[in-house]
C-alpha cells in the first residue's frame, strides 16, 4: 500500500511552513501514515522530516520531526538520516540529542 500523491505533496508543504505548529503538525501526522506506507513513501517522508529537522529553529517542531522519523524506522534511508549529524547535539534542548543519538546508532 502507499500514500497518495496528494497526501505526500500536502505533508511536504506542511513540513516546510513558516508557522512551527503546522510544521509539528504535519511530522506529528507521519506517525498515522507508516503502517500505509510503502518503501518508497517512507523514503521520502523521512529525506524530509531529516532536511527539515536539520534547519529546524523549533524545539517541539524537532522533537515531532525526530520522533516521526523514529516511527518510520527500516523505511527511513540511513544516507538521508545522516543528515542530523549536522545539528550540535550539546546545543538542542532537552533529550532531543538522544533522540539523535539513537536515530544515528540504528
Amino acid at each position: 500500500m502507499s500514500v497518495s500523491a496528494s497526501r505526500l505533496l500536502a505533508f511536504v508543504r506542511d513540513i516546510a511552513a513558516p508557522d512551527p505548529k503546522v510544521r509539528e503538525s504535519a511530522a506529528d501526522q507521519v506517525t498515522d501514515l507508516v503502517s500505509g506506507c510503502s518503501l518508497a513513501d517512507g523514503r521520502v517522508l523521512a529525506g524530509v522530516l531529516a532536511a527539515a529537522a536539520e534547519c529546524e529553529t523549533d524545539a517541539a517542531a524537532l522533537e515531532a520531526q525526530l520522533n516521526a522519523i523514529i516511527q518510520l524506522g527500516s523505511l527511513a534511508e540511513p544516507e538521508m538520516v545522516g543528515r542530523l549529524l549536522a545539528l550540535d547535539i550539546e546545543e538542542l534542548p532537552g533529550e532531543l540529542g538522544d533522540y539523535i543519538e539513537d536515530l544515528l546508532e540504528g
